[in-house]
Protein backbone atom coordinates (compact mmCIF):
# COMPACT_ATOMS: atom_id res chain seq x y z
CA UNK A 1 0.00 0.00 0.00
CA UNK A 2 1.29 3.57 -0.99
CA UNK A 3 0.97 6.15 1.33
CA UNK A 4 -0.16 9.58 -0.15
CA UNK A 5 0.59 13.33 0.84
CA UNK A 6 -3.07 13.09 2.01
CA UNK A 7 -3.37 10.37 4.23
CA UNK A 8 0.02 12.05 6.14
CA UNK A 9 -2.05 15.02 6.47
CA UNK A 10 -4.79 12.78 8.08
CA UNK A 11 -2.38 11.42 10.17
CA UNK A 12 -0.62 14.90 11.63
CA UNK A 13 -2.80 16.44 13.44
CA UNK A 14 -2.69 13.32 16.14
CA UNK A 15 1.08 13.17 14.99
CA UNK A 16 2.26 16.30 16.34
CA UNK A 17 0.04 15.97 19.35
CA UNK A 18 2.23 13.42 19.99
CA UNK A 19 -1.17 10.55 20.54
CA UNK A 20 -0.36 8.56 17.48
CA UNK A 21 1.34 4.72 17.69
CA UNK A 22 4.23 3.71 17.18
CA UNK A 23 3.54 2.79 13.98
CA UNK A 24 1.66 5.49 12.76
CA UNK A 25 5.05 7.58 13.93
CA UNK A 26 7.24 5.74 12.03
CA UNK A 27 4.81 5.88 9.22
CA UNK A 28 5.07 9.77 9.38
CA UNK A 29 8.28 10.27 9.82
CA UNK A 30 9.44 7.61 6.99
CA UNK A 31 7.24 9.52 4.54
CA UNK A 32 8.67 13.17 5.93
CA UNK A 33 12.43 11.79 5.14
CA UNK A 34 11.49 11.11 1.56
CA UNK A 35 9.62 14.42 1.39
CA UNK A 36 11.84 17.50 2.35
CA UNK A 37 9.52 19.67 0.89
CA UNK A 38 6.52 18.65 3.10
CA UNK A 39 9.17 17.54 6.04
CA UNK A 40 9.71 21.39 6.71
CA UNK A 41 6.11 21.90 6.37
CA UNK A 42 5.65 19.67 9.27
CA UNK A 43 8.43 21.76 11.05
CA UNK A 44 6.82 24.60 10.93
CA UNK A 45 3.55 23.42 11.97
CA UNK A 46 5.62 21.47 15.10
CA UNK A 47 6.76 24.77 15.96
CA UNK A 48 3.38 26.54 16.26
CA UNK A 49 1.66 23.81 17.54
CA UNK A 50 4.76 23.45 20.58
CA UNK A 51 3.86 27.43 21.22
CA UNK A 52 0.27 26.70 21.42
CA UNK A 53 0.37 23.37 23.51
CA UNK A 54 2.89 25.71 25.60
CA UNK A 55 -0.32 28.33 26.38
CA UNK A 56 -2.61 25.36 27.19
CA UNK A 57 -0.36 23.82 29.70
CA UNK A 58 -2.08 22.32 32.63
CA UNK A 59 -3.54 24.34 35.27
CA UNK A 60 -2.09 23.89 38.75
CA UNK A 61 -3.93 21.85 41.18
CA UNK A 62 -6.02 23.24 43.82
CA UNK A 63 -4.59 23.88 47.62
CA UNK A 64 -4.99 20.59 49.74
CA UNK A 65 -7.26 23.16 51.98
CA UNK A 66 -9.48 24.56 49.01
CA UNK A 67 -12.78 22.09 49.56
CA UNK A 68 -12.12 23.53 53.59
CA UNK A 69 -11.51 27.19 53.02
CA UNK A 70 -14.53 27.28 50.01
CA UNK A 71 -16.55 25.35 52.75
CA UNK A 72 -16.11 28.11 55.61
CA UNK A 73 -16.99 30.64 53.00
CA UNK A 74 -20.20 29.30 52.26
CA UNK A 75 -21.14 28.95 55.56
CA UNK A 76 -19.87 32.42 56.41
CA UNK A 77 -22.30 33.73 53.38
CA UNK A 78 -25.33 31.86 54.99
CA UNK A 79 -24.70 32.71 58.07
CA UNK A 80 -24.29 36.36 56.89
CA UNK A 81 -27.62 36.21 54.97
CA UNK A 82 -29.29 34.60 58.01
CA UNK A 83 -28.57 37.96 59.92
CA UNK A 84 -29.70 40.12 57.05
CA UNK A 85 -32.75 38.99 56.95
CA UNK A 86 -33.39 38.38 60.53
CA UNK A 87 -32.63 42.09 61.05
CA UNK A 88 -34.23 43.89 57.79
CA UNK A 89 -36.77 42.10 58.88
CA UNK A 90 -37.49 43.62 62.07
CA UNK A 91 -36.05 47.13 60.95
CA UNK A 92 -39.25 46.84 58.69
CA UNK A 93 -42.00 45.97 60.74
CA UNK A 94 -40.95 47.64 64.19
CA UNK A 95 -42.57 51.06 62.82
CA UNK A 96 -45.50 49.44 62.12
CA UNK A 97 -46.11 48.64 66.07
CA UNK A 98 -49.73 49.98 67.04
CA UNK A 99 -51.90 49.84 69.85
CA UNK A 100 -55.31 49.29 69.41
CA UNK A 101 -56.87 51.43 71.83
CA UNK A 102 -60.74 52.76 72.14
CA UNK A 103 -61.69 50.91 68.73
CA UNK A 104 -58.53 52.33 66.89
CA UNK A 105 -55.12 51.19 65.60
CA UNK A 106 -52.13 53.86 67.03
CA UNK A 107 -49.52 53.42 64.83
CA UNK A 108 -47.47 54.42 67.98
CA UNK A 109 -43.65 55.13 66.21
CA UNK A 110 -45.30 56.52 62.56
CA UNK A 111 -47.24 58.79 65.12
CA UNK A 112 -44.94 59.97 67.56
CA UNK A 113 -41.24 59.32 65.73
CA UNK A 114 -41.86 59.51 61.88
CA UNK A 115 -38.18 60.42 61.51
CA UNK A 116 -37.10 57.21 63.68
CA UNK A 117 -39.72 55.12 61.24
CA UNK A 118 -38.23 56.48 58.05
CA UNK A 119 -34.41 55.69 59.65
CA UNK A 120 -35.32 52.17 60.61
CA UNK A 121 -37.26 51.41 56.50
CA UNK A 122 -33.94 53.13 54.94
CA UNK A 123 -31.35 50.59 57.17
CA UNK A 124 -34.03 48.26 56.26
CA UNK A 125 -33.65 48.81 52.18
CA UNK A 126 -29.89 48.96 52.77
CA UNK A 127 -29.90 45.06 54.82
CA UNK A 128 -32.34 43.58 51.98
CA UNK A 129 -30.08 44.74 49.19
CA UNK A 130 -27.47 42.87 51.31
CA UNK A 131 -29.83 39.96 51.41
CA UNK A 132 -30.07 39.82 47.98
CA UNK A 133 -26.84 40.48 46.74
CA UNK A 134 -25.72 37.62 49.48
CA UNK A 135 -28.24 35.28 47.58
CA UNK A 136 -26.85 35.88 44.39
CA UNK A 137 -23.40 35.04 45.53
CA UNK A 138 -24.45 31.80 46.83
CA UNK A 139 -26.49 31.07 43.64
CA UNK A 140 -23.35 31.51 41.93
CA UNK A 141 -21.64 29.46 43.54
CA UNK A 142 -24.94 26.78 42.88
CA UNK A 143 -26.06 26.70 46.85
Amino acid sequence: MKVTQNVVMDLLPAYLAGEASTDTNDLVEEFLRQNPEMSSLVDAERREFGAQRDLLGPAGAPAADHELRTLARTRSLIERQKWQVAVALMLTGFPFAFVFDGGRFTFLMLRDQPLLAGEAWCGAAILWVLYFFTRRKLRATGL
